[in-house]
């Protein structure tokens, strides 16, 4: 019984030295990330400005099937913005989960060399796409204005004051998931090729492309497997801040039990292995 009473401190212990070391090292992950952000936009014309495009392209491209192609049925007057605060928000965790997946590979021989937390790679990965989230954000809330303007809606409301705590809860969900990834993609080369199907599939069953209205004509079935999606739940708090749309507490409860779920398990697991990683690479 001494053993297992003593083993509960030493691994509370071990995590605390490991995020001092993390914080210690702050720096050098920002630098890291925002790094990789110059030099991935460095050859195009475009650069961070692609972050946004290519949501916002795709975004137009389900707008032209969706909402016209297909007639329309059932999507609301605003389907436009409710089309892209759903893209942005998918892209930010499909471009961490990707980011997290090549973080350890594209870094092999920084971590030949150097001894340092392994966390930092997913975490700088995460960065890189945070900017490149808050540039699209920046996007949405101009397309937002525009569409309150011509639709005479009103949708920026108090309620915005949440959104760094939504935003907050989105990026440690997040960072589990790019643990994840980094943690699978060292034996498993393969996940990167797997990785678009998923997160496609990923992107048809959440409400992005289609609207909320259909759920209202499936039964109580569908209903249950659509809100056991977890970007169901964050999304929603996204469009209850950015659109007005109606809020539920079951919104916040399911986010942030997906988020600690999620982000313990990925770090857990990440740390766990992260010692075993150079032999792999």
């Amino acid at each position: 019984m001494s053993s297992v009473a003593m083993s509960a401190p030493g691994r509370l212990g071990k995590a605390i030295e490991y995020l001092q070391e993390l914080w210690r090292r702050r720096e050098f992950t920002i630098a890291l990330g925002l790094g990789n952000l110059k030099a991935r936009n460095a050859s195009t014309s475009l650069g961070l400005l692609w972050w946004v495009l290519n949501p916002l392209l795709l975004g137009g491209v389900y707008f032209i099937v969706v909402g016209i192609l297909f007639g329309g049925r059932g999507r609301p007057d605003d389907f436009i913005i409710y089309l892209l605060s759903g893209m942005f928000v998918f892209h930010f965790t499909s471009q961490s989960m990707t980011g997290g997946a090549n973080s350890i590979i594209q870094n092999a021989k920084l971590l030949a060399n150097l001894r340092f937390p392994r966390l930092l790679l997913p975490i700088s990965t995460l960065i890189e796409a945070l900017v490149g989230f808050c540039a699209s954000l920046g996007v949405l809330a101009v397309m937002v204005v525009i569409t309150q303007v011509v639709l005479d809606q009103q949708y920026l409301t108090p309620r915005l004051f949440f959104l760094p705590a939504i935003v907050a809860l989105h990026v440690l969900f997040n960072l589990g998931l790019a643990a994840i990834t980094a943690r699978l993609a060292v034996p498993f080369r393969d996940i990167n090729n797997l990785l678009p199907y998923l997160t496609r599939v990923w992107l048809y069953l959440s409400p992005i492309i289609w609207p909320l209205s259909l759920l209202e004509r499936a039964g109580p079935t569908v209903n249950r497997l659509v809100a056991f999606n977890p970007m169901y739940d964050l999304i929603s708090l996204y469009r209850s801040v950015l659109l007005n749309y109606p809020f539920e507490p079951d919104y916040l409860i399911g986010a942030v039990v997906w988020t600690v779920l999620i982000g313990t398990v990925g770090v857990a697991v990440f740390v766990r292995y992260e010692g075993h990683m150079v032999r792999y690479l």
